[in-house]
């Protein structure tokens, strides 16, 4: 297999894992917790190379995925004496147990932890990681950890999706048939944990971070249904990974910078243009209900200006309400479309019967 579809697996597998379970901290608005988790998992590992005296990827696991449970805990236990919100618990917790990791990342000797590794990643050295069964090379170690570790996740919101999908809408419920949801919130920070530490090994923190929310938020703007949401939000990773990755080549830059950055740009198109939910779609509604408005106010004026003395035409609609004459004439023109204005002999403006009714419904609103 060629180096580029090696690195190329590699971001792919980093960001479907990560995004799947992405989606149930946006949902959750637990988005920081997978910043504060990505940072704090340096100190399970640095602890872990320290013990086993080397990055042995068992012992590096575990002790990322303690570290994130530790920082869950904490949060936890500060958020739970009720004088602190959770995301200043988050704000407290992880840069203290991130900067003990990077106290102990430079006093790491003879075991290689490099410092700049763990924010920015070494997804370009993926193809030379390799993984030895029996002194026989089956290939790259990234992808067969990330590959398991993606089975994992599957396997994890497969068995769990009602109890994940019920805790996360409705806590409440959720006891109240007997679900444990803080059992079950263990449990997914555990994955997030996991996720966390693996891609951490080959991608660094930033990459972690933001393929966890990014695409989530992507895809949270696009769907209103969970069954949706996990796979367009690994679809969204997918794409910015590639895109990102396909960047970096043209433009000879940091490879996980670019696809984190990628991931930022595709959601920043889904922001302004997303069908629903979107800044252009919001835009046409507000539009379209200040037009209606806007309507019911000259149906309203025409009502009021029944005598046959009154000249009511565009013109004089215009400077009665404080219209231009184009924004008048275009208002005008709707309302003889819909039948709701027609005009007389002379050209004057009269309600129809539906006209009428709309003004009075209007009026007693």
């Amino acid at each position: 297999m060629s180096s580029d579809l090696i690195i190329i697996g590699t971001a792919v597998l980093v960001a479907a894992n990560c995004a799947s379970i992405g989606a149930f901290l946006v949902l959750r608005q637990m988005a920081m917790m997978s910043d504060a988790i990505s940072h704090a998992v340096l100190l399970g590992i640095v602890i872990a190379v320290f013990v086993v005296g080397g990055r042995e990827t068992v012992p590096v696991i575990v002790g990322g995925v303690l570290s994130g449970i530790l920082t869950v805990s904490l949060v936890e236990l500060l958020y739970r004496t009720g004088r602190l919100k959770k995301d200043s618990s988050i704000g407290i917790v992880f840069p203290f147990l991130f900067a003990i990791g990077v106290i102990l990342v430079t006093q790491a000797g003879n075991v290689h932890v490099d410092a700049q590794h763990v924010l920015y990643g070494s997804i370009e050295f993926a193809p030379f990681d390799t993984l030895y069964v029996d002194e026989i090379n089956i290939g790259s170690k990234s992808l067969w950890v990330l590959g398991i570790l993606a089975v994992a996740n599957i396997s994890f919101i497969s068995i769990l999706y009602k109890e994940l999908k019920i805790s996360t809408f409705d806590a409440s419920f959720a006891v109240s048939v007997g679900l444990m949801p803080v059992l079950i919130h263990y449990l997914l920070m555990i994955m997030v944990a996991t996720t966390a530490v693996v891609a951490f090994e080959s991608v660094g923190a930033i990459m972690v971070i933001a393929f966890f929310i990014v695409p989530a938020a992507g895809s949270y703007l696009l769907t209103d249904r969970l069954s949706r949401m996990i796979p367009l939000s690994v679809t969204l990773g997918i794409v910015s990974a590639v895109a990102g990755y396909l960047f970096a080549l043209s433009a000879d830059v940091s490879i996980a910078g670019s696809m984190a950055t990628m991931a930022g740009i595709v959601f920043g198109l889904i922001w302004v243009f997303a069908p629903h939910r979107g800044l252009v779609s919001r835009w046409r509604r507000n539009s379209k209900q200040r037009f209606e408005v806007d309507v019911g106010i000259m149906l309203t004026h025409l009502n009021n200006k029944i005598e046959p003395h009154h000249q009511l035409t565009s013109s004089s609609i215009s400077d009665a309400l404080g219209w231009t004459i184009e924004y008048s004439r275009k208002v005008c023109e709707f309302s003889l479309d819909e039948k709701l204005v027609k005009k007389d002999e002379s050209g004057r403006l009269l309600l129809t019967e539906s006209g009428r009714k709309k003004a009075e419904h209007y009026t007693s609103g």
